[in-house]
């Protein structure tokens, strides 16, 4: 056998996983109705709300906070609900911007006169730069806007006398939003609709005036929608979930700059002929919700979706529903199911033979390669036997013991030899060492799919069949941290080993490659995004691993028999019978 001169060693490819740097913008929200949450005033202030309503109502010399006279709850004042808490705010020095909208039930002038007769009493507001008291509903007329004291603003309702009044008293404008659309927050607003809806905020903009709509609907798509198209108060009445949901809205958004490679594959191969190299590509964490999602930011394909030959992976541990990676990878790797956090052994914690092994003693060369360390819970599946996948010592002896001609890992270099051969060519490893040893894959480019191609070559020049297991790690680790940035850039960088391995079997049509994952990661939803500019915002029901089932697609010789439904531990089975190798 010709020496295999590029990874016949530990050594370094990968790195530390991508974080999200994207710059967060700052969305702001509006507190509806606000005296009608549990904790008026309170809730949306703690939550972040930038704008805060309270409806007011004057009777009998009191300002009542109520929508109407008959609702009128007589501890419920304007000065005990929102005055008093505002300025003991203020006077201890804790208080953060806000605009506090009094929306006018009551005659204008009157209700008015008296607000500014109860803010006698509230020095700190008065004079606090960081509160803007915006008078909405009943208002005066705006030419009288400037009449009124330099700490009373007016929230104005219309667009088409923005030439004639004194814009300096306006804090924002407001308008009806059902006289716009009646888009009820689901799907999508139709085309005509969303451009009546630039256009208002646009002419806001365009005075340098904040702008909001009353009377909008209340959903996370709806919120979604009226943050990106420039809406600078989206109106809420869930301000604790808005909060959330607008923080991290960037960080859930995605666009991805570049489109990558695609290759079309002949399918000129023979089905039925038996193949004699083996290729499994693992993508950690990656559902069908990732695949997905990084589809849609290339622009509507990925190599993997050029593929026909598709079936469903069930993914439960022996016991657990949700699997962990140790139990999902060793039920490919040995064809039988184990406990959560188990490699390569059985329910009872005895050691199963795992394909490499068996492959090892029939001539193949068998080789691991990941973007995570190599004694991460999927590449030791494929040699190790310890019930325990954090018991890294003992899975380092069991590599030494492997039937494992060589592996490319990250962080392999500081691995001790155990007295495997160091074939390693010095000067590349060095330049990829020190110049891409801990670069994320967004930073990174294309590092993983070029050293597969490498890999591939090297390979190539073997008289010996080979199992190659490749492992794309990082789609998971984003995954937990819901990161959908780098989810769609690791997935796109293991696409691309996808294609190189799609183009290798059809270079020599006796490859069977085969694509899955090991479970998903984060429960991931796509809420939104656009196929012409490859933009995804993505929703997450967890950090951690689900119990759906995950893809698995097939090319090459033998690859009709992975479609349909099917458990994990099939992986390992049909690999067996498509070789024509008993177990």
């Amino acid at each position: 056998m010709k020496t295999i001169h590029l990874f016949c060693a530990l050594f370094f490819l990968f790195c530390l996983s991508a974080k999200a740097q994207q710059t967060q913008s700052t969305y702001k929200f509006h507190s509806h109705n606000d005296y009608e949450q549990e904790f008026p005033f309170w809730k949306a202030y703690i939550h972040g709300a930038n704008s805060i309503e309270a409806d007011v109502y004057l009777k009998n010399g009191k300002l009542y906070v109520t929508h109407a006279e008959a609702e009128i709850k007589e501890d419920n004042t304007l000065q005990h609900l929102y005055f008093d808490p505002i300025e003991n705010l203020i006077e201890k020095g804790g208080f953060r911007e806000l605009q506090l909208l009094v929306d006018l039930k009551s005659d204008a002038k009157k209700t008015l006169s008296k607000i500014i007769e109860a803010l006698e009493d509230y020095p700190g507001i008065r004079q606090s730069n960081k509160l803007i008291i915006a008078i909405s509903g009943n208002r005066p007329p705006a030419a009288e806007y400037g009449a009124y004291p330099d700490y009373i603003w007016f929230d104005h309702q219309s667009l088409d006398d923005l030439d004639t009044i004194d814009l300096s008293k306006v804090a924002m404008i407001s308008k009806g939003f059902s006289g716009f659309s009646h888009w009820n927050g689901l799907g999508r607003p139709v085309a005509a609709d969303m451009q009546k809806i630039k256009d208002v905020v646009a002419k806001a903009h365009e005075y340098g005036k904040p702008f909001r709509f009353w009377g909008t609907p209340d959903t996370r798509t709806a919120w979604s929608k009226f943050a990106k198209m420039g809406v600078d108060y989206v109106n809420t009445d869930h301000p604790d979930e808005v909060d959330l949901f607008l923080k991290s809205l960037d960080l859930r958004t995605y666009q991805n700059p570049e489109q990558t490679k695609i290759y079309k594959p002949r399918f000129d191969y023979d089905p039925k002929a038996q193949p004699k190299n083996v290729i499994l590509l693992i993508g950690d964490g990656n559902g069908l919700s990732q695949i997905s999602s990084a589809m849609i930011a290339n622009g509507g394909e990925l190599n993997l979706t050029q593929l026909q030959n598709i079936g469903l992976i069930k993914t439960s541990s022996y016991d657990d529903l949700v699997t962990d990676s140790a139990a999902g990878a060793t039920a490919m790797a040995t064809g039988e199911k184990t406990n959560n956090r188990a490699i390569g052994t059985n329910a009872d914690g005895q050691p199963i033979k795992n394909i490499t092994e068996i492959l090892g003693t029939k001539g193949y060369i068998t080789g691991l390669m990941t973007t995570d360390e190599i004694t991460g819970a999927t590449p030791s599946a494929f040699y190790a036997h310890e019930p325990e996948r954090d018991n890294s010592d003992a899975i380092l002896e069991d590599l030494a013991l492997s039937q494992i001609n060589f592996y490319v890992s990250s962080k392999a270099i500081k691995i001790p030899m155990l007295g495997i051969p160091q074939k390693v060519d010095g000067k590349n490893a060095k330049d990829y060492l020190e110049r891409e040893a801990f670069l994320p894959a967004i930073e990174r480019g294309a590092i993983f799919p070029e050293f597969f191609e490498k890999v591939l070559g090297e390979l190539e020049k073997q008289e010996k069949p080979y199992f190659l297991m490749v492992e794309g790690a990082k789609i998971d680790s984003n995954g937990h941290t819901n990161n959908i940035k780098g989810i769609v850039t690791e997935m796109l960088d293991f696409d691309q080993a996808v294609r190189a391995a799609l183009m290798e079997a059809d270079k020599n049509k006796n490859t069977l490659v085969i694509i899955t994952a090991d479970h998903e990661t984060s429960g991931l939803g796509i809420m939104q995004g656009s196929l012409e500019n490859g933009e995804v915002e993505a929703g997450f029901l967890s950090n951690d691993h689900t119990a759906s089932m995950v893809p698995i697609f097939a090319y090459g010789p033998q690859s009709q028999h992975f479609t349909g439904v099917f458990e994990n531990t099939e992986i390992f089975h049909k690999i067996m019978k498509a070789l024509e190798i008993k177990e």
